[in-house]
């Protein structure tokens, strides 16, 4: 707050009700892109009561939720600008060549950093909260090979071309800390098969 009043005392001929309103604008920009910009198979399977199986689709959620406060943020500072704009005291008329451009990009440069900035955090707290469950609550990965393959994507285990299912699924559960899992509970086949995750 202390830098915003500094801020606001060095700019004088600024006009803040046009900053405010910029800055309104991308709040309402950041609520619609989190509440209405949906992909609509999500929309689709809450419609239905599907339960959506990715771990990717919380991960989006998460970051949602982010892009919620942050909305809420811009909108608020904004309308808090608009009065402050409205109420001071101006030693002369605003003329229409005094658009406050350059806090118009400074407020533009901002979204996107913490846009970028949110979405690396959502990331690195989904990667916390979804461990964290798994070592509450160990999952049985040599029956689920989809979930070990989405946690192996999530937490970035790389395969080697000759990997087998039981050799990845000891590097993963190495990485997240977990017990070891049921030996022999996954049948490969006649020969080791290499594990393959999705592109």
């Amino acid at each position: 707050m202390a830098t915003l009043a500094l801020a606001l005392q060095a700019a004088p001929e600024t006009d803040w009700f046009g900053v405010g309103l910029v800055t309104s604008i991308v709040g309402g920009f950041l609520l619609a892109n989190s509440i209405l910009f949906r992909h609509p198979r999500t929309l689709v399977e809450e419609h239905f009561g599907g339960v959506p199986s990715r771990l990717a689709t919380i991960r989006s959620y998460i970051f949602h939720r982010l892009q919620v406060h942050l909305g809420f943020l811009f909108l608020l500072a904004g309308f808090g600008l608009q009065l402050y704009g409205h109420y001071r005291p101006v030693p002369g008329p605003l003329s229409w060549h005094s658009f406050p451009s350059a806090w118009v990009g400074g407020v533009v440069l901002s979204v996107v950093a913490l846009e970028v900035l949110g979405w690396w955090l959502s990331h690195v707290l989904f990667r916390h909260y979804v461990k964290a469950h798994f070592q509450e609550h160990p999952p049985d990965l040599e029956t689920n090979v989809a979930l070990a393959r989405e946690l192996g994507e999530l937490f970035s285990i790389q395969t080697a071309g000759d990997d087998t299912v039981q050799a990845y699924l000891e590097r993963l559960r190495g990485r997240l800390h977990l017990p070891p899992g049921r030996t022999g509970s996954v049948r490969p086949g006649p020969e080791p098969q290499p594990f393959v995750t999705r592109p």
